[in-house]
């Protein structure tokens, strides 16, 4: 994993967070999504699944139902339009100026899971059930 991948991977994985906290489940679940294609790209399919698996508790019937798992749905044509509209809702740099926003940039690069095994433990300990 690089040092790109591991910042965007925490970058929305904490958003996500945010958008739990603040009780805005669809942008918490797009930032999931986020989360989970980003957590692809770095070959970490244990963090994209359990990005799914979290999608899928809160929205049974979402989109992402269709595929097994993230990488089969990044492989799919038919994903990629609503893969384009995640990037398009919020790309990296968003992301980054997001929580330089919300003044939590110093707690994403130093209390934030900041490797993969700290990063799933974070997604498998948080309460993401909705209220």
């Amino acid at each position: 994993m690089t040092m790109n991948d591991e910042t965007a991977i925490g970058a929305f994985a904490r958003l996500a967070e945010i958008s739990q906290q603040k009780g805005q489940f669809i942008q918490r679940d797009k930032f999931l999504l986020l989360t989970g294609i980003a957590a692809c790209r770095a070959g970490c399919i244990d963090i994209a699944a359990r990005c799914r698996d979290i999608v899928l508790a809160h929205n049974p019937q979402h989109l992402i139902r269709r595929y097994d798992s993230l990488p089969d749905a990044l492989r799919s044509d038919d994903f990629e339009t609503f893969h384009n509209q995640l990037e398009r809702f919020c790309t990296f740099e968003k992301a980054e100026y997001l929580l330089s926003e919300f003044d939590i940039a110093e707690t994403t690069t130093s209390g934030a899971p900041q490797t993969a095994e700290e990063l799933l433990n974070f997604l498998n300990s948080t309460d993401w059930e909705t209220r």
